[in-house]
């Protein structure tokens, strides 16, 4: 059964004790609802049980803790279960155990526990995955060595575009369920994803009762999250479903004032066994933090160095004096609205025979106006639009007017077939999808190197401004039409042998459009091209015993180069890049499900790989090559106590690339790719038999390079978290959460687009909130 759809089977199943109960097996995130649904019952009715990716905890009902026997059903009260069937995972249902491929679901109950916020911070708890970027391309992710537009993100299955150009920080409240797939997807999504995918999936509406969540948590830098939601049921087969939520901050670095707003509706219509269908909205606006960086200077002329940072080999550092400065103007914009509207249906015919259909319109507009680039005079001589010297030692800025209009609409539809192949069990997916994009980049810069200046130690902010070159400003229309069909297939040779396959061949024409201020088109910068990449996917699953597989695969990605085609012109993209990843791995449950573990050993190899080097210029790297281990361990010891944790180790490297005239980056580590992650995690529950769990957690990142040229390192760091949650009655919860315990200061990451500053991290902050739920 497809887990993208929300489809519900019923069956008659016999739990322990021999007592016959209808059951209802549906997603996995209603199956989460479903279980959290009764948190009002007595106290001293409760029990801990675990939930993902380790024994995140909550109050349920032994009654409702019956154990799910069929494959696709989640095991709660266990460590995390390697038998639920993620939507991430492609379309034949295979569950984690029997899919070959490192897929990491975050799920809710755990970002609730932890205190996660947003998205992005869930996804960095999975092995091997970090997250950064600048307000220009804002909620980035590294994993196996790729970053940017080399991975995909996704909201409930759909694409949005290139990922450092649509993609936004997401609040957790509405999401079910953070899903990561590790390695290229072209085979399943069909774009340019080769380190890997993140799914973001929101919440659906459930037919038992009425239910209502709600939260509120006020932190450090004047941080509010709020949120509320819940699910009514309007009649027996029609219910629905909102979710409300708002984030708001002054910023660690204050004058970035991030702030959200995300409001999400689902209807769900249940006639009859055989046919649902999922109407859902997103509508986002926000506006992002605008802190784009610290910047860099020469060490050497003004001393005052911030250590434990970085080092480079030219001089460059960071001064004590400009840690949590803002230099950006006073009135920055960097905001959008975003909405999205979705149909999923779906088609019992048999037994063995299911279709689907998913229907998506995007809407999009978004806007920067900032001074975003900071770089350190070192010597007289320069001068701002205006004519004005720069002082020596002053930061000299630039405007940076950005603006997008995306309009995007696509279909996906798919069907599902069991049968039998010369007596052999077999399962395939055939499809097809399309979808038309029309994104317009309107941009504009200052004529001058530098639209002006501040003081390193006390930025004045100063105005966007209004200055020569920057007005009117440059357009570039793109269109982009996709149409592809695809199959995947799992051949069942044995009960402990499964061949998992996957091929998909599409159609994609581009058309970018650039034209001159006076509104003149530009051939020598535009172009068109037409496309035609073929994937393929496949590999074995093998049981050594009912709970423990290995499994090898071989996947091939031709797609899309991985920087952003909507900055691309004539000569920089020429044809798609090529990639292929072999991968072997893991998979093992223990101790009657309590604890789990997977481990995986890959290789990438990828060729004509454009990267981004400027604000508005990319080229093409020869090729890239990255190869790893990612291990990931859980375990339940008893109903007090829980571990868990993960490791990932990657070297990437650059193949033949030269990113300018002057820098040969040739056999350089990638920017922005630690050769190690880790993260552990350990939780008490029912700490001194109180409703009380106490948890903590570390993170470790090692060096970084922070440039093409491999001159910049950025320095490893280890923060410390603590965590703890009093439940205090009928389903209300307190939490308290403390970030970087140990106040670290380090460098969340390096833009290769901006290379003369560097983004700090987080110092140390505190957050509390009051979570219910009934």
């Amino acid at each position: 059964m497809s887990q993208e759809t929300c489809h519900q089977k019923w069956s008659r199943t016999r739990p322990p004790g021999g007592v016959h109960r209808r059951r209802q097996s549906v997603s996995h995130a209603h199956r989460s609802d479903a279980l959290l649904k009764k948190l009002a019952l007595p106290m001293r009715n409760f029990r801990l049980i675990g939930s993902l990716p380790f024994a995140a905890f909550s109050l349920v009902s032994p009654a409702l803790a019956t154990p799910q026997t069929e494959e696709y059903v989640t095991a709660h009260g266990k460590a995390q279960s390697l038998k639920n069937s993620p939507v991430i995972g492609g379309r034949l249902g295979l569950s984690v155990q029997h899919n070959p491929a490192t897929i990491n679901i975050i799920q809710r109950s755990l970002m609730e526990q932890r205190g996660y916020a947003h998205a992005e911070e869930a996804a960095d708890s999975a092995p091997g995955v970090s997250s950064g970027g600048s307000p220009g391309s804002p909620a980035q992710f590294m994993m196996r060595g790729f970053s940017g537009s080399q991975i995909l993100i996704l909201r409930d299955g759909i694409y949005y575009g290139p990922t450092t150009m649509v993609n936004r920080p997401l609040n957790t409240f509405n999401l079910e369920s953070v899903q990561v797939l590790k390695g290229p997807s072209s085979v399943l999504y069909g774009q340019g994803a080769v380190g890997g995918t993140v799914d973001m999936r929101t919440r659906d509406p459930v037919f038992d009762a009425p239910h209502a969540n709600a939260l509120v948590s006020y932190g450090s830098f004047n941080t509010w999250n709020a949120g509320v939601g819940g699910s009514i049921p309007i009649t027996k087969t029609l219910a629905i479903r909102s979710d409300f939520s708002r984030t708001s901050s002054d910023g660690y670095v204050k004058g970035a004032d991030p702030h959200s707003n995300d409001f999400t509706t689902t209807l769900l219509w249940h006639p009859n066994r055989s046919f649902s269908a999922r109407l859902s909205v997103d509508y986002l606006t926000d506006q992002l933090s605008t802190y784009y960086g610290t910047p860099l200077v020469n060490l050497g002329q003004t001393g005052d160095a911030a250590g434990g940072l970085l080092h480079s080999s030219t001089g460059l550092g960071v001064t004590k004096s400009s840690l949590w400065k803002y230099y950006n103007v006073r009135d920055p914009k960097a905001g959008s609205v975003n909405a999205t509207p979705t149909l999923h249906l779906s088609w019992t015919l048999s037994p063995h025979v299911t279709l689907h259909n998913k229907s998506y319109f995007i809407y999009a507009k978004r806007r920067w106006n900032n001074a975003e680039a900071y770089s350190y005079i070192s010597q007289a001589g320069s001068t701002d639009a205006a004519g004005n010297p720069i002082t020596q030692g002053s930061i000299g800025r630039d405007r940076f007017y950005v603006y997008q209009n995306q309009h995007q609409v696509g279909d996906t539809i798919d069907g599902q077939f069991d049968f039998h192949i010369l007596g052999f069990k077999n399962r395939v997916v055939v499809g097809g999808d399309a979808y038309y994009l029309r994104f317009i980049r309107n941009r504009g810069f200052p004529d001058a190197t530098y639209a002006d200046s501040v003081s390193l130690t006390s930025p004045d902010g100063g105005s966007t401004g209004d200055f020569a070159g920057e007005f009117p400003y440059r357009k570039s229309p793109t269109t982009m039409l996709d149409a592809g069909i695809f199959m995947e297939d799992v051949l069942t040779l044995r009960k402990d042998l499964r061949l998992v396959g996957g091929f998909r061949y599409d159609w994609l024409s581009l058309n970018r459009q650039n034209f001159n201020q006076n509104d003149s088109f530009s051939a020598a910068s535009s172009f068109k091209g037409h496309y035609n990449p073929s994937n393929f996917r496949i590999g074995p699953v093998y049981d050594l015993t009912d709970n423990i597989s290995l499994y090898g695969v071989y996947t091939t990605a031709e797609d899309p180069p991985g920087s952003n085609l909507f900055t691309a012109n004539r000569g920089q993209f020429t044809r798609l890049s090529t990639s292929r990843q072999g991968e072997i791995g893991l998979k093992a449950t223990a101790l009657g499900g309590r604890a789990t573990t997977t481990l995986s050993l890959f290789d990438i190899r990828r060729a004509h790989v454009l990267v981004s080097t400027g604000p508005d210029t990319v080229a093409t790297a020869g090729s890239q090559k990255s190869r790893g281990v990612e291990w990931q361990g859980d375990i339940t010891f008893n109903k007090h106590w829980s571990l868990s944790g993960n490791v990932a180790y990657t070297y990437s490297r650059y193949g033949n690339f030269q990113p300018s005239a002057t820098i040969n980056a040739s056999g350089n580590k990638v920017p922005d790719v630690p050769a190690v992650t880790a993260n552990l995690w350990a939780v008490w529950s029912r700490a001194a038999n109180l409703p009380l769990d106490l948890g903590a957690g570390m993170r470790y990142v090692s060096e970084r390079k922070g440039n093409y040229a491999n001159t910049l390192s950025l320095n490893d760091y280890a923060l410390v978290n603590v965590f703890a949650g009093w439940h205090a009655y009928h389903g209300v919860t307190v939490y308290g959460r403390i970030d970087n315990l140990a106040n670290k200061h380090f460098i969340q990451w390096a833009d290769t687009s901006y290379p003369s500053e560097v983004m700090l991290g987080a110092p140390r902050s505190f957050s509390i909130s009051l979570q219910a739920g009934f």
